[in-house]
This record gives structure tokens, C-alpha cells and sequence, in this order.
């Protein structure tokens, strides 16, 4: 039985320990663009290669925590990167006007930085929060070039309907603070009304599919910014049709740092599926071979019985019958107390001809829930026969 709500859908996948051969090593440079040096960090690797944007105060190392499993999982040259003024990036400072400092400079900044790296053909993008603009810029830049877009708890919207300005009005004393201090932080904020002005006329081409990620705690200190984050998300999944999108159950605003596995699978199989990956099947298999025995090694119902179940039937549909039924069996470990699981289980096992086991599971749904009638209606078929 198919049950889940595509919205909470989390697709489960562990921590990967499975690797190449070869360690792949960070390999950090520095490159000159428009008067200054913008910090870049690769884990190189072959095909299509991902770019991750960091949100608001981070800079690249802030992805750390989840790149070895994402390379080896797809093989992918990782790109991270510092924005000026963040990390081991300098800035210009004889260059005055801030017009020159704001999320148009930062996209000169990339494009001028991957171009050199040459790694400016066809490129994904990850981003988190305010470095969805970038993604934003980026992708309406070049609709051509970008395959997919992963999008973590970004801000979308957020910052409009006079949001930007009441935020700097509230912050002018720190935002002066940091011009010695912190001073990336300063032209971010001293610029934010501008950049958002910019943004609130761009658009993600509809060409590129884009996985939404919105984290699942609320939002800010007030219900009003909690309802204005949710919105902002929602509105921009039902406006695209190209958008898949999700709220992340027990996570926070860095979605990866709660639950790391749920954004690798993401990334993972996404690029997958839009880079024209010719290891896209092994990558699937990658991802799911460690899942089920990290998953059976852990016990842990970290999971939802419907994420995992989705999880199950996306084998399926792949024909992975194989997977399916270990992913099926798995949740019916770990949800013993639900009809649903063994009645999913039972549809696998019927599909791979193994008829008295699907027979089994279906009288154990029904035990459960007397009114599964698609099991009833199963168990009548097969003792029938």
C-alpha cells in the first residue's frame, strides 16, 4: 500500500562508508579575480561537477561535515568556496561603492573564479539559505549550464514586503561595528536591500528541476517569521513545476548538521538522475547497498514508516526488486506495530513470486488492521489459486 505524504517525504540513506580506492584530498587555491582573491576549495573527481554555496556569515568549510560521503557516492569534483570577505577570501577595499560589493559582484566573483578553475560548462548547485540567491542568479545566468539545483532551507522571498529594510534598520550599529571586524558581513548586510531587489526580479529558469529542502522547527523568534519562512518555501514549490519539495522533519535551519543522511541522499540522487552521470545505476546502488545495512546495523527509528516506505517503492519502480525487498523488510523491523509495513512488503514479495511469504505478510497487515482491504482482497486472491 502506497502511503506517504510526498511533501514530508524524507528519502533515507546513511552516512556512506564505501569509497574508491584512491583517497581524494581537499585541494585549496586561491584565485585573482577583480582586484582581490577568492578561496576555492575541490575534491576532484569526473562528470558534472557540484557547487555548494554557503548561507549568510559561512564560508565553504561550513559543507564539510557531509562531502566525503557525497564524493563517494557520485564520483563528483566537489566545488566549496568563500565569498568575499569570508574565510580565506579577500576583498577589494580601495573599491568604495557598495553597489560593487553586493550579490552581483559575489556572482562576478564565481563565474570569473570557475571559469579559471575550468569548471564553468555544466555545473549543480547546492545552497543553503542566503546563498539561494546566488543559485537564484547563477541558474538565470546560465539556464543552459546548470542541471539541477539542491535547495537547503533557502530564503527565497524571505526578505521582501519591507523585511531587508526593517532588518538593517535594526542592525545599523553592528553592521558599523563589523566594517573593522567582520567586514564580509558588512557589505553582505549593507547591501541586502539591494540584493534583494535584484533577486525579487529573478527567477530559476523552469528548465531546471530543484529539490526544495525547508527545515522543520520554526523559523525566527516570532509566529509571524515562522509563517513567512513556511510560505515563502511553499509558494515556491507551487509555482514551479519543476520543484519537488519537502519540510525536514527534527532539523534545524543547517539541515545536513540533524540529519546528514537525508541531504546526501538528496544531492546524491539528483545528480543522478539530471547529470546524464553514465554511473548513475551505481550510484543508486552506492547510496542503497550501505543504507539497508546501516539502517539493519542501527535499529534506530530515525525515520518515518511512509520515508521509508518511499524509499521501497522508488526501487520498485526501478525495477530493483531486489533492494525493495530488504527496504520493505527493514521497515517491517522497524515498525513491527504497523499493518502498512507488512502489506508494502507483501506487494514486493508477490511481485518477486514468492507467494506464501506475501500470503504471510499480508495476514500479519490484516491482523493488525482487519479493514486493510487490499490485503483481504490479496489473501483471497492467493488461497484461491
Amino acid at each position: 500500500m502506497k502511503t506517504f505524504a510526498y511533501q514530508l517525504v524524507l528519502l533515507t540513506i546513511f552516512s556512506i562508508s564505501y569509497g574508491f580506492s584512491q583517497e581524494h584530498q581537499p585541494v585549496d587555491t586561491l584565485i585573482e579575480v577583480r582586484n582581490h582573491k577568492i578561496h576555492f576549495s575541490l575534491i576532484k573527481g569526473e562528470g558534472t561537477p557540484i557547487l555548494f554555496e554557503s548561507g549568510a556569515g559561512n564560508d565553504g568549510s561550513v559543507w564539510k561535515p557531509i562531502l566525503k560521503e557525497i564524493h563517494e557516492i557520485t564520483g563528483a569534483t566537489l566545488i566549496t568556496y568563500d565569498r568575499a570577505g569570508f574565510g580565506k577570501s579577500t576583498v577589494d577595499t580601495l573599491d568604495t561603492n557598495l553597489s560593487n560589493h553586493n550579490v552581483i559582484a559575489g556572482i562576478l566573483d564565481l563565474e570569473a573564479g570557475l571559469k579559471q578553475l575550468g569548471y564553468d560548462e555544466d555545473i549543480m548547485l547546492v545552497s543553503h539559505s542566503y546563498g539561494g540567491y546566488f543559485s537564484y542568479l547563477y541558474a538565470s545566468r546560465h539556464p543552459n549550464k546548470v542541471k539541477a539545483i539542491v535547495a537547503i532551507d533557502i530564503v527565497h522571498n524571505y526578505h521582501e514586503d519591507g523585511y531587508a529594510e526593517e532588518l538593517v534598520k535594526k542592525m545599523e550599529d553592528k553592521i558599523s561595528e563589523w566594517k573593522d571586524s567582520r567586514i564580509g558581513m558588512y557589505y553582505l548586510l549593507s547591501t541586502l536591500v539591494e540584493s534583494k531587489n535584484i533577486i525579487a526580479k529573478t527567477k530559476i529558469p523552469q528548465n531546471i528541476p530543484v529539490f526544495d529542502i525547508e527545515m522543520g522547527a520554526d523559523f525566527g523568534s516570532t509566529k509571524k517569521d515562522a509563517e513567512r519562512w513556511h510560505n515563502c518555501h511553499k509558494n515556491f514549490i507551487e509555482s514551479n513545476p519543476n520543484v519537488e519539495g519537502m519540510r525536514a522533519a527534527n532539523t534545524g535551519h543547517y539541515v545536513w548538521r540533524d540529519n546528514p543522511s537525508l541531504v546526501i541522499n538528496v544531492i546524491s540522487k539528483y545528480y543522478a538522475k539530471y547529470t546524464n552521470s553514465k554511473n548513475s545505476i551505481a550510484i543508486y546502488d552506492r547510496a542503497s547497498d550501505y543504507a539497508i545495512e546501516a539502517s539493519n546495523s542501527t535499529r534506530k527509528n530515525a525515520y518515518s514508516e511512509s520515508e521509508i516506505n518511499f524509499w521501497g517503492y522508488d526501487m520498485l519502480k526501478k525495477d530493483n526488486t531486489e533492494k525493495a525487498l530488504k527496504i520493505f523488510e527493514l521497515n517491517t523491523l522497524l515498525y513491527p506495530e504497523s499493518f502498512n509495513t507488512y502489506d508494502s512488503y507483501g506487494e514486493a514479495l508477490l511481485k518477486n513470486g514468492e507467494k506464501e511469504k506475501a500470503l504471510e505478510m499480508y495476514r500479519k497487515s490484516v491482523k493488525l488492521n482487519p479493514d486493510n482491504k487490499s490485503a483481504l482482497e490479496k489473501i483471497k486472491q492467493l488461497t484461491n489459486e
